[in-house]
C-alpha cells in the first residue's frame, strides 16, 4: 500500500491542489463566506494560511458569515479546536483555525484521491 503524501507534497501536486481549492471554495460558499480569493491561491502553505486568516478576520463579524457553520461544514469539532487552542503560542485563534481548515480540507481531498486511485474493480 502506498503512503499518503505529506502536506508539502499535497500542495505541490497540481491535481490535489486544484481539488483543494475546489473543496475550499465549496465549503466557504456554503457557509456564506466569500470565496473569491481562492482562485488566486498559489500552492504555498504560508500564503494560503495568511489569506484564510485575512478572510476570516474581514468577514467573521458580518452577520451573514458564520464561523461555526464553516467549521462544522469542514468537519472541525469543538474538542479539536480546544486542543489546538491550548497548544497555541501565537495568541491569535484565527491562526489556529486557518491551520485546521487547511489541514482538514487537504485531508478530505487526499483521502478521496487516494481511495479513488486505489479502488479495485
Amino acid at each position: 500500500m502506498q503512503d499518503l503524501p505529506s502536506l508539502k507534497d499535497q500542495l505541490s501536486s497540481r491535481d490535489l491542489f486544484d481539488a483543494f481549492k475546489t473543496q475550499l471554495a465549496k465549503d466557504f460558499e456554503q457557509s456564506n463566506f466569500p470565496a473569491d480569493f481562492i482562485g488566486a491561491l498559489e500552492p504555498d502553505y504560508n500564503g494560503i494560511h495568511e489569506k484564510i486568516v485575512f478572510e476570516l478576520q474581514r468577514n467573521g463579524e458580518k452577520p451573514e458569515s458564520n464561523l461555526m457553520q464553516l467549521l462544522y461544514r469542514i468537519d472541525i469539532g469543538e474538542a479539536q479546536l480546544k486542543k489546538q487552542f491550548n497548544g497555541d503560542k501565537t495568541g491569535n485563534p484565527l491562526n489556529v483555525i486557518a491551520d485546521l481548515i487547511i489541514k482538514r480540507v487537504l485531508q478530505k481531498v487526499v483521502l478521496k484521491h487516494f481511495y479513488r486511485n486505489n479502488e479495485h474493480p
